[in-house]
């Protein structure tokens, strides 16, 4: 009896942290994912579309009245028939999103706000032959990831500054 009680003990454990959501406060969330730029707003703007075109991103709106870009990213999973005939279920592609936000702060100064995401979108086939598409989606919040597109960004910024645009 005891053994069960440890093993569904363990269960339990490891099923509640395995469902933990991952949450952040808005003001975590705004040190994540803003930084400011000694340009001026309208090279900024440039430079943001620049790069998320150089990364294989689809710019699905831009508004430099706004200071909003929206774009995203799907890369197809190749193998997806076969894994369909094999198991009944593929994970069809991985998807990604990117919103910055681009506000002018003064005439050299300017402030960005990316938000990102990842996900990936399945199919899953029943026994009855019935098809259930599933598309999950969620916020990264890895520090990494936007340090990384902050410096790509200024690398693409001071190159624009390098050729005079």
């Amino acid at each position: 009896m005891k053994k069960i009680s440890i093993f569904l003990f363990t269960i339990m454990l490891l099923s509640s942290c395995a469902t933990k959501m991952i949450t952040k406060s808005p003001t975590e969330v705004k040190i994540l994912t803003t930084k400011q730029f000694d340009a001026e707003q309208s090279l900024v703007f440039k430079s943001a579309i620049s790069l998320l075109q150089s990364e294989s991103y689809i710019i699905d709106r831009a508004d430099v009245a706004v200071g909003i870009i929206n774009a995203n990213k799907r890369i197809e999973n190749k193998n997806a028939n076969i894994q369909q005939a094999l198991w009944g279920s593929s994970r069809d592609a991985n998807t990604s999103k990117a919103m910055f936000y681009v506000e002018g702060i003064n005439d050299s100064l300017t402030e960005v706000k990316i938000t990102l995401y990842e996900g990936a979108e399945s199919t899953n086939y029943n026994d009855s032959g019935h098809v259930n598409k599933n598309t999950k989606e969620r916020m990264i919040y890895d520090s990494a990831v936007y340090q990384g597109w902050f410096q790509s960004l200024q690398a693409e910024i001071e190159r624009r500054k390098a050729l005079g645009r």
